[in-house]
């Protein structure tokens, strides 16, 4: 299925980095976190739209967090629209993190505002009325967030010194276009990217659908989880460093460290990546312009629920 609007990507790494923090690391704190961007928002469970249902059934070992990516072009503003959406499930009952796209042209209840896309949330009440239209439209537990300004993403590529990807001729090609000479690619297949090739392949519009662009997204921070998984415990500092200096959250240095204990580190874990809307599961999926002129996503909100509450909590009807 095609799409006139393109999808951005977000790249979140804090949480691979957490998990892959050692006691010697943690002695460091004022270095890893001296820079972080802290925002306060409520946690209240009615603020942030969880049903008292919801907060009762919540296991206190799988943890969901939103995710933004935003693209302002202001490197110094982590405001305007999540072009980028992401639920984030750090899993510790079975040492996985899960990544959920949602797609930012689903259609969606905003409160206060409407139906909407869901990438205007972000825009009209900031992170906390983002994540209350999750937790509303989707059934969710979410209570904390992190956002990262999307021209931001090749700084944070580049600092874990660049990403490997497989890409097509027609991918390639897509980057070649929206990169310098200098950076031009020789050849598809299997390409070292950095940050800025990165950008490129991640702004990819063109060639395919939109759950293909937001394949990419997670392909992208798949890559990135491995590449730090690869690199010396010694490179961990900087690469932390680097990495909160770029971000805006809602998590405090206390709730970092408390992932150092966590089974994410020794046990290890793996990845697995979703998406909402999915065309082989959503199959009343429709792409289309609305009433108002906008090009969105509908389908049944209450059912794509229910297959996130499986893929996040394991929940079955």
């Amino acid at each position: 299925m095609s799409k006139k609007k393109r999808i951005k990507t977000i790249l979140i790494i804090v949480f691979a980095i957490l998990a892959l923090l050692t006691a010697g690391v943690v002695g460091a704190s004022l270095y890893f976190f001296g820079n972080m961007n802290t925002t306060e928002i409520s946690k209240d469970n009615e603020d942030l739209g969880i049903t008292e249902e919801r907060a009762a059934q919540s296991d206190a070992k799988i943890t969901n967090y939103a995710l933004f990516g935003v693209d302002t072009r202001d490197m110094s503003a982590d405001s305007g629209r999540s072009d980028a959406i992401l639920i984030l499930t750090v899993d510790e009952k079975h040492n996985v993190i899960k990544m959920t796209s949602i797609l930012r042209d689903s259609k969606v209840p905003i409160e206060g505002h409407g139906e909407q896309k869901i990438t205007h949330a972000y825009a009209l009440g900031g992170p906390t009325l983002a994540i209350k239209t999750i937790n509303q439209n989707f059934d969710m537990d979410i209570k904390d967030y992190v956002t990262v300004n999307f021209s931001q993403m090749a700084e944070i590529v580049d600092s874990v010194g660049g990403i490997t990807m497989d890409l097509t001729p027609s991918e390639a090609a897509e980057i070649n276009e929206m990169t310098p000479d200098a950076q031009k690619l020789q050849g598809s297949g299997s390409m070292e990217l950095n940050g800025d090739q990165a950008v490129a392949y991640s702004r990819i519009r063109k060639i395919d659908s939109d759950n293909a662009r937001a394949d990419r997204q997670k392909e992208v921070l798949s890559a990135v989880f491995r590449k730090i998984a690869s690199l010396p415990k010694t490179q961990y500092p900087g690469v932390i460093h680097d990495f909160l200096g770029l971000v805006e959250t809602s998590l405090t240095y206390g709730d970092l460290i408390g992932y150092t204990t966590s089974p994410l580190i020794t046990k290890g874990f793996y990845t697995e990546q979703y998406s909402i809307p999915d065309e082989a599961y959503e199959t009343d999926l429709k792409g289309g312009i609305d009433s108002t002129g906008a090009w969105v996503w509908t389908y049944d909100l209450n059912k794509a629920a229910k297959r996130l509450h499986t893929i996040v909590y394991g929940e079955t009807e």
